[in-house]
Order: structure tokens, then sequence, then C-alpha cells
């Protein structure tokens, strides 16, 4: 009586198989996702609004900024999360068979968390920068961010009218 059930070796090379092509579909995705969101989508969509904090550190004059880094180099959490590490870990578990998505999920969520906490350090050493800046220099500092996003939005005008 012969038995119609693969060969282990089989099974697992099936398994690899899927796991190996669930990691390149996420992949691509993910590339597709990252170059829309960088390149503007598709034609008529918008970019998404600069990132408020990036644009408030890259507008302070250069010893603020420096004054600021320093500030953040003195907390436990001063270059935000290992995202080396994190991404090696995604890969790991992207790669186990079989797929743990409570995993994976788990790392993200701990990501998302120590991302959260670096951010609340980096707004307070902002913050503590701003509150030394005399009114006329937080007025001109307003001035640089307002200037800061006309200068994106006549960027985007320029790129979306070279796609027409």
């Amino acid at each position: 009586m012969e038995q119609n059930t693969p060969a282990p070796r089989r099974r697992l090379s099936l398994r690899l198989l899927l796991g190996a092509s669930l990691a390149l579909n996420l992949l691509v995705v993910g590339l597709a996702i990252g170059a829309a969101l960088r390149f503007g989508g598709p034609e008529g969509a918008r970019r998404p609004p600069p990132v408020l904090g990036a644009t408030m550190y890259r507008e302070l004059p250069r010893e603020d900024r420096r004054a600021v880094r320093e500030a953040m180099r003195d907390t436990p959490q001063d270059r935000g999360p290992d995202r080396k590490a994190t991404t090696r870990d995604v890969a790991q578990l992207l790669r186990a068979t079989p797929f743990d998505a409570a995993a994976l999920e788990t790392l993200l969520h701990e990501h998302a968390v120590r991302r959260s906490d670096w951010q609340s350090l980096a707004n307070a050493a902002l913050l503590e920068q701003l509150g030394q800046m005399s009114e006329a220099e937080r007025a001109a500092y307003a001035d640089r961010i307002e200037d800061s996003l006309s200068r994106k939005r006549s960027t985007d005008k320029k790129h979306s009218e070279k796609r027409d």
C-alpha cells in the first residue's frame, strides 16, 4: 500500500520556497510604497507634508542644532532606535519557518515604543533650546520654518509641472 505523502525533504523545500516567496512579496510591496512616498506616487497624488520635527531641527541656527545634539548625547537613547539591529531582527522573523506574526508584531511594537521615547527626549531638548531664545530669535525662527514650507511647496509644484 502506497502513501501519497511527500517526502520530508520535499516538505521542507516547499516551506522554504513559500517563505522566500513571502519575503520577496513583502520586499516588492515595501519598495513600491517607499517609492510612492518618496517620489509622489500616482499622478495627482499629494506628497505627505514634511516631518515637522525634522523641519524644526533643520531650521535652527547651527549653534542651536549643535546644542540639541549635545543634549541628546547625554541621554541613554542618544541615537534613537537601533535601525540596523531591528531590520536584521525583522528579516530573521520573516525568514522563520513557521512564520510567527505575533513575534513580528511584538518586535514592531517595541520598536515603536523605543522610537516614541527617543522622540520625546528629542522634543524636550528642542523645547529647552527654544526656551533660551529671545522673542526676536523665535520670530525669525518661525519665519524660517514658514519659508521652508513654502520652498517645499514650490519644489513640489515644479516636479508636478515636469510630469505634465
